[in-house]
Parts: C-alpha cells; sequence; structure tokens
C-alpha cells in the first residue's frame, strides 16, 4: 500500500497505485511482434538443437555408436566442443587455484593488521537529537510496527525531508 500525506493534516490516505501506468508498454504493429516472436523461437530451438546434439554425440561416442551429421554438425563438431569444455575446465580450476593463493596472501600479509574499523551505534539520544523528537518517542517508534507522524520530522538539510 502507498501512502500519501493530505495537506490539511489529516492521517494519511491510501492512494491507488497503477502499476501499468508506469510500466513501459511498446507499441508495436501485429507484424513485428509476430516477428520478433519467430526469431525467438527459432533462436531457442537453434540453440536447444545445439545443446540435443552435443548431449547425443558425447553419449554415442560413449558407448561406440554412430554419430550422424546434421546440418553443420557432426563428431568432429563434438570433440572440438568436448575439447573447449576440457580447456574452460583447466581455466576454471587455475582461476579457483589462484584466488585461493591471493586470498592467503593477503590475510598472511595483511591479516594481523585488525585495520576494519566501523561507527559507533548510535544511540537514541542522538537521534532524538537529530529529528528534535523525546527519547520516549524514539523509543515508541522503533518498538511500534506502524508508527503515524502528525508532521515531517526529516529536517531540511538531509535532502529527502523537502517535499
Amino acid at each position: 500500500m502507498f501512502f500519501k500525506k493530505m495537506d490539511n493534516g489529516s492521517l494519511p490516505q491510501k492512494v491507488d497505485y497503477n502499476l501499468d501506468a508506469h510500466l513501459i508498454t511498446g507499441k508495436q504493429t501485429k507484424k513485428k511482434k509476430i516477428i520478433e516472436w519467430a526469431v525467438t523461437i527459432l533462436g531457442w530451438v537453434i540453440i536447444l538443437g545445439f545443446l540435443g546434439y552435443i548431449a547425443y554425440g558425447n553419449i554415442a561416442l560413449h558407448n561406440g555408436w554412430e554419430v550422424r551429421s546434421f546440418l553443420f554438425l557432426n563428431e568432429d563438431t563434438i570433440h572440438q566442443v568436448n575439447k573447449y569444455y576440457y580447456i574452460l575446465f583447466i581455466i576454471l580450476l587455475i582461476s579457483i587455484l589462484v584466488f585461493i593463493v591471493w586470498k592467503n596472501y593477503n590475510k598472511k600479509k595483511y591479516g594481523s593488521y585488525h585495520r576494519r574499523e566501523f561507527r559507533p551505534a548510535v544511540g537514541t539520544d542522538e537521534i532524538a537529537e537529530k529529528f528534535g523528537l523525546t527519547k520516549e518517542q524514539v523509543v515508541e517508534m522503533q518498538t511500534q510496527r506502524v508508527t503515524i507522524l502528525e508532521k515531517n520530522i526529516i529536517p531540511k538539510d538531509m535532502g529527502i525531508g523537502n517535499k
């Protein structure tokens, strides 16, 4: 639910939010939509056909069956793709090894410095002072699930309280 504050000082009122009005809707002709769908379906058929042929070829080669050619796909294509997968697997292992070595190097060289520093936790006194509230109001706001404000408490210098 979205709420907006009424100018007359009343409680926030529910606002109907039409999501369709804010989505980008393309005004394509029917011809363009049909071409878009046809190209998308053709692309998926080619991708899934290639993956299916590679899977079939690997199973056929493993079991000693004959691998039939299909368009530009043949047994050499399967061997080539398997070679690429092998090379990519080796690159993946080398990358993992480099990251592990780099992590251990950084931990050994810089881990003893303990340079991470965090700001101290903000207390209710600071929050009350910044927003011009009492400490009791801040504690109440932190414990309540829903808080209805009578006026905007965000200071103008924070940038978002101007509206």
